[in-house]
């Protein structure tokens, strides 16, 4: 969604027309884990900043193969976070046990790949259009009260 995201969240998300909630798919070993459980200890304390970081680490994924904790504090303090506060989040587990948590729900669900997106109950694999995404937002918005 990288490609048409800037679109539905100016479209979309800003107006407040739908929100955007997203689940992990820890399919990649330790990078995914660890990549997932930074972007939720950041996001504990500024959902921005979680997109911001979930951003950078998407776009670097290469580097995570190698990345060690201290990678993953760097990426979060220049996101802007408060470093002990991350740390506490990264290294005591509670940001480890919501990741984990939203993984096994994520596979109750049955979706076991990614990109998958869930809108109003009809799922989309791969990379969807813009126009396809914004088709299906507004057929969905019309039909709510």
């Amino acid at each position: 969604m990288l490609g048409t995201e800037p679109q539905v969240i100016e479209n979309y998300v800003n107006s407040g027309k739908i929100r955007v909630v997203f689940w992990p798919v820890l399919n990649h070993g330790n990078p995914s884990v660890y990549s997932t459980v930074t972007a939720e200890c950041v996001g504990q304390q500024d959902p921005m900043a979680f997109w911001q970081v979930h951003h950078t680490l998407f776009e670097n994924q290469r580097e995570l193969w190698s990345a060690d904790r201290d990678y993953y504090v760097q990426t979060a303090v220049a996101a802007g976070v408060d470093q002990p506060t991350f740390e506490s989040c990264y290294d005591d587990g509670t940001g480890l046990e919501q990741v984990m948590a939203l993984d096994a729900m994520r596979r109750e669900r049955g979706v076991y790949s990614q990109p998958i997106f869930d809108i109003a109950g009809e799922r989309y694999a791969g990379a969807p259009s813009y126009d396809i995404f914004a088709a299906t937002f507004d057929a969905v918005l019309a039909a709510t009260p």
